[in-house]
């Protein structure tokens, strides 16, 4: 996410988080729970509901997206192929 865009994070915004504890870096969606201000970029709380369980994370903001993601929005992760579990 561009740090214009979080920067503007407001709580109660939604948002898909790439989590680090999903196969894949899959998307989770989540809603913003904490917004710090900071110098350079603001320090964010999300709160995620996966698979029942809920948890906040405070993900970098490299890891999130706007919910619907932005059309063009460019993404390593999202644009990265599956790995395969094969050597």
């Amino acid at each position: 996410m561009l740090r214009l865009h979080w920067n503007e994070l407001k709580v109660g915004d939604h948002v898909l988080v790439h989590d680090v504890d999903q196969p894949h870096l899959r998307l989770v969606p989540g809603v913003v729970s904490c917004v710090e201000a900071a110098t350079g970029s603001n320090d964010i709380a999300i709160r995620l509901v996966a698979s029942g369980a809920a948890r906040t994370v405070r993900p970098q903001r490299l890891a999130v997206h706007l919910d619907p993601v932005g059309l063009g929005e460019q993404c390593w992760r999202c644009d990265r192929p599956p790995r395969s579990n094969k050597p």
